[in-house]
């Protein structure tokens, strides 16, 4: 029997899980929304059977076994202890929670109940960052420094696909969980250990436009790993998205979902473990962004996949909330800064 999903939250990203479900051979049966309106609309064009106002209704339905969690991050904590609380498996977006107290309460609770709970940290499921993990894993990188960059333009309260916002996206535990959850699992593996992490960072001033900080840089050092470090900002006029993997053997870069492979100070060219390249002088655009997203979709794809072969095996899946832990402890600091 299909695993029967509903989604709690019938905004922009839960359309693309809908999806992914879907071709994971998931029932989509119920969508839950903050208005009658909202939830019948996300319905009708996703031909879903249900439209439930609320997600306490939702999490009461026996055609239920497991929540998509896509609503505002602040909700994410208290609606996925609701979940299993209730005795569904939960796919959370990221982050699980607003700070490590709250995440720690929903991992507690996973252990107890045994449920299944993923948090959306796809692009652990990015196919370039998959090739680059396998070959650090076996030893054919040396790791001595990994410089990620994300940078959009969010002063005007929009989410990424342009659809105003009642919420503040927030740098720390958005986007900045991304970032650090790539960097920890790249150079630690799939259950990362903050204790053998020093963190060193600033968040920017508060905002004027809206009162929150828009701005993070940060330096990790992983023991026995290199270094990390991390800039982010709300307030660029340029969206980037790149990463430069400085190794004993060569230097690698990651822009627009290719991996580029760099071994003197003359010759770029795609990595030999990759299927392709970019030209050696791109540049943030059209294209790299296109193909960017591209990369995204296919790594949700995987990874709502991995969820409910979780469901359906009766099993932990990757990314699960005790696989993050170290990443939220990693934020907590940072926040304080």
């Amino acid at each position: 029997m299909a695993i029967q999903v509903g989604i709690i939250g019938p905004g922009d990203v839960a359309r693309l899980h809908v999806d992914a479900l879907r071709a994971a051979g998931a029932r989509v049966t119920a969508v839950a929304g903050l208005t009658q309106g909202s939830a019948e609309e996300f319905a009708a064009r996703h031909e879903i059977p249900s439209a439930i106002v609320g997600a306490d209704a939702l999490l009461c339905r026996k055609d239920v076994d497991a929540v998509v969690i896509a609503t505002p991050s602040p909700m994410h904590a208290a609606q996925s202890l609701a979940a299993l609380e209730a005795g569904k498996h939960v796919l959370c977006e990221i982050p699980v929670g607003m700070s490590a107290v709250e995440s720690l309460q929903v991992a507690e609770k996973c252990r107890r109940t045994g449920l299944s709970v993923m948090v959306a940290h796809t692009l652990r499921f990015a196919d370039p960052w998959l090739r680059l993990r396998a070959e650090i894993a076996h030893g054919r990188i040396t790791v001595r420094h990994i410089i990620l960059r994300r940078t959009m333009m969010r002063r005007a309260n929009k989410n990424w696909s342009g659809r105003p916002r009642s919420w503040y996206d927030s740098i720390v535990w958005h986007h900045g969980a991304h970032q650090v959850d790539l960097a920890l699992w790249l150079l630690q593996g799939d259950c990362p250990d903050a204790s053998q992490v020093t963190v060193s960072g600033l968040v920017g001033p508060l905002w004027e436009g809206n009162n929150q900080p828009m701005d993070l840089g940060a330096t990790l050092r992983v023991a026995d790993r290199g270094l990390v470090s991390l800039s982010l900002s709300y307030h660029s006029s340029v969206p980037v998205e790149d990463a430069l993997i400085i190794a004993d053997e060569a230097t690698f870069t990651v822009y627009g979902g290719k991996i580029l492979k760099a071994v003197d100070c003359t010759t770029v060219a795609p990595a030999s473990f990759d299927v392709g390249g970019t030209p050696a002088d791109a540049r943030p655009g059209d294209l790299e962004v296109a193909e960017t997203d591209r990369m995204k979709f296919s790594a949700l794809q995987a990874q709502d996949a991995e969820f409910v072969a979780a469901v359906r095996e009766g099993r932990m899946p990757r990314s699960s909330v005790q696989d993050v832990q170290a990443t939220m402890q990693i934020l907590e600091r940072l926040a304080g800064t």
